[in-house]
């Protein structure tokens, strides 16, 4: 009889345990799928990226909270990784690790302020957040493409990017600081693209440096933070640098950065690189 029971316990224990497994592995399916869904359709990720980015700095301007926003733009950052190659976890963490040093020293230099920062003047939250928004930008534009360029009408990006770029520039002329220093800032953003020598690379970086420097307009409306000197014309080349300086180290990480360097990639990246240098050092600032 006891064994009986025993018997009977084991194999509802065994039952119960497999259930469990069923249950865990079920759930674990569904949320794949519809992180996959998500990631990898452009209105769906768009609106959801948008609501969480829009979420985010309104929350932090009206609280000065850093701890929700951050727990946020975490369990993004940790989404995204699972669901990278070795490219998308570059971005991730040169974009986190850079774009923080970058906040930090830029507040030491005045180049702009936060309403509060836990760490140097600068919250943590823009730790996973620069990872998540540099890495939701490319992700944007390479679902979107990957989906629309066989269709006709993707020809007339090109004429989206010419149309944009001159509203871009006349706005920050004459309603932001693109007339300060005009001439260095153009430089510094035909260097930025003179760092890649194709048209489908080209357009990948301007897309990349458009919708990320949204997010920088979007906080400095809101108030999360104030540039003395605000230029989305100067902004964006930084972000096309970044973009490079990505891809440049996958490339190198798998042997075939030196294959495919070019004359002109090689004298704008040192030139470049010499400029945030002396920027992040607070000996230049344009």
């Amino acid at each position: 009889m006891i064994s009986q029971l025993s018997s009977f316990i084991s194999k509802q224990n065994d039952q119960d345990s497999f259930s469990y497994n069923e249950i865990r592995s079920a759930l674990k399916n569904t949320l794949d799928t519809k992180s996959g869904v998500l990631l990898n359709t452009p209105h769906y990720f768009f609106i959801f990226m948008l609501s969480v980015i829009f979420g985010v700095l309104v929350y932090y301007t009206n609280t000065v909270d850093e701890i929700m926003p951050t727990i946020v733009l975490s369990v993004l950052w940790v989404l995204f990784w699972k669901n990278s190659d070795s490219q998308g976890r570059i971005f991730l963490i040169i974009a986190s690790v850079f774009g923080y040093i970058h906040e930090l020293l830029g507040v030491r230099y005045g180049y702009f302020t936060y309403l509060g920062g836990f760490i140097g003047g600068s919250p943590i939250w823009l730790i996973p957040g620069y990872g998540t928004i540099f890495w939701s930008s490319h992700n944007l534009w390479k679902i979107f493409e990957d989906k629309y360029s066989d269709r006709k009408w993707f020809r007339f990006t090109g004429a989206f990017v010419a149309l944009s770029f001159a509203v871009l520039v006349t706005a920050d002329y004459i309603l932001l600081d693109l007339s300060e220093n005009m001439m260095g800032i153009m430089v510094k953003f035909v260097l930025a693209f003179m760092l890649f020598s194709t048209i489908q690379g080209m357009r990948l970086a301007y897309f990349v440096a458009f919708f990320t420097v949204l997010t920088e307009f979007t906080g400095e409306m809101l108030g999360t933070w104030y540039h003395p000197d605000f230029s989305l014309i100067s902004l964006m080349a930084g972000y096309v640098f970044m973009l490079w300086l990505c891809l440049a180290l996958n490339s190198i990480s798998k042997g075939t950065y030196l294959k495919n360097r070019r004359g002109t990639e090689s004298a704008a990246a040192v030139v470049l690189t010499a400029f945030y240098v002396l920027s992040l050092s607070g000996i230049v600032s344009v």
